[in-house]
């Protein structure tokens, strides 16, 4: 019966009549518009969140692996990776994939230029599917059991300040007991849009950088560990260093193992950052929407006195008259957050595909402002935002037990 005499007052065709429409309409926009900028606001933190990190991935994975003593000095402390170790890993079906580096630092001179950067080795079972989705000019060379020549694949930023292309000659020198210098060929430039690796990484065949440091082909700066879902970070640590501790039972090495959030933990702290102030934004969103709701109620009870008296007289008691104006209430907000989601979901579907808000990639690490549905947290936010929104409306709709008939239509 609430249900019913609800949708009369509301009217058949979704409207109401008299001066409670305005109220109802600014109501309304209220609700979608504040609905419209919480699924704005969650989709492009979880966006930024999600591509910053797997950016941070590709360039390091889940979990690395280095020699414990090389955080005590300058000189280059290799740990030994054989196949032993790798069958070691396949163990464990939390643990994807592991893959060997050597990290060096290097100049690279053209005639007139040089910049410092670290030069990364990469081997044949090194993963190069993040790499080669961020190429834009040339490739990474195959590798085969034989020497290549040497080669390297610069960042899109290193190649501007050098002014190379793909293809040109380089020369690359190594700061060791003595200078030592390579001739390499540019064989392709990769762009993450991320500075923080961006000016800092070129990859070349880890092959050379053995040759350079007289390591056998056991040895290396590190391993990268993948693991099949970051929710098994704890685990797969867990797991690494067990792995570990039988290699340096039968090596006797000394080994740090670090999560991406541990090497990372600047910018990590810089995204929980943005968790805080998408909470106050939801807060303050739902703020106003609540407010406009409250007081579209208000206008309408005031408004519907008469009728809520007419009730009244005939028998309704007050908490039957408060489920009349609480369905009432429920319609426009159903309507405001079916506007609310057409236009919300319509944003970050045209940002996914036509990227049509850019975003300067040196402050922001991305070209254009990522934007990432949940289903998840969508369903969430729709479902907390009607509950609350309600839940707002019980103080306002008590007003109704202080209408009494006898007062009320005295004055109609």
């Amino acid at each position: 019966m609430e249900r019913f005499i609800a949708k009369r007052l509301y009217g058949s065709d979704g409207n109401t009549k008299g001066g409670s429409r305005p109220a109802i309409v600014i109501a309304t926009i209220g609700i979608a518009l504040g609905l419209t900028v919480m699924i704005i606001t969650m989709a492009v933190t979880r966006g930024f969140r999600n591509q910053i990190r797997d950016i941070v991935i590709g360039f390091t994975q889940h979990i690395t692996v280095t020699n414990y003593q090389m955080n005590f000095g300058t000189t280059e402390q290799p740990i030994t990776c054989d196949e032993t170790l790798f069958l070691d890993f396949s163990g464990y079906e939390e643990i994807e994939h592991a893959q060997r580096y050597i990290h060096k630092p290097s100049i690279i001179k053209t005639d007139s230029l040089f910049h410092g950067f670290m030069l990364k080795g990469i081997g044949n079972e090194y993963d190069l599917e993040f790499f080669n989705s961020h190429l834009v000019e040339g490739s990474f060379p195959e590798f085969s059991d034989s020497v290549t020549d040497n080669w390297v694949v610069l960042s899109q930023d290193i190649a501007h300040k050098m002014q190379v292309k793909t293809g040109d000659k380089i020369d690359l020198y190594f700061m060791q007991n003595s200078i030592r210098a390579r001739r390499a060929t540019v064989a392709g430039i990769f762009c993450t849009n991320f500075s923080e690796y961006d000016q800092v990484f070129g990859i070349t065949d880890i092959r050379m950088l053995q040759r350079l440091n007289g390591w056998d082909s056991e040895e290396v700066t590190g391993l990268e560990i993948r693991l099949t879902d970051e929710k098994h970070l704890y685990q797969g640590y867990e797991f690494t260093r067990e792995v570990m501790n039988r290699a340096d039972q039968r090596n006797d090495e000394a080994y740090l193992i670090e999560t991406m959030e541990e090497l990372n933990a600047g910018l990590f702290a810089w995204l929980d950052v943005l968790n805080v102030n998408v909470v106050a934004i939801l807060v303050l969103m739902l703020g106003i929407s609540g407010f406009t709701m409250i007081s579209g109620l208000l206008i309408i009870i005031f408004e519907r006195t008469s009728t809520i008296a007419t009730l009244k007289a005939l028998g309704a008691d007050n908490k039957t008259v408060r489920k009349i104006f609480l369905h009432f209430a429920a319609q426009i907000i159903g309507k405001g957050m079916l506007i609310g989601n057409i236009i919300g979901v319509a944003i970050v579907l045209l940002q996914q595909h036509l990227h049509i808000i850019p975003l300067d990639p040196a402050s922001y690490y991305v070209n254009s402002v990522p934007m990432e549905l949940g289903l998840g947290w969508y369903i969430t936010l729709n479902l907390v935002m009607f509950a609350l929104s309600i839940l707002m409306l019980l103080a306002p709709s008590s007003i109704i037990s202080r209408i009494y008939p006898s007062k009320a239509l005295r004055f109609e």
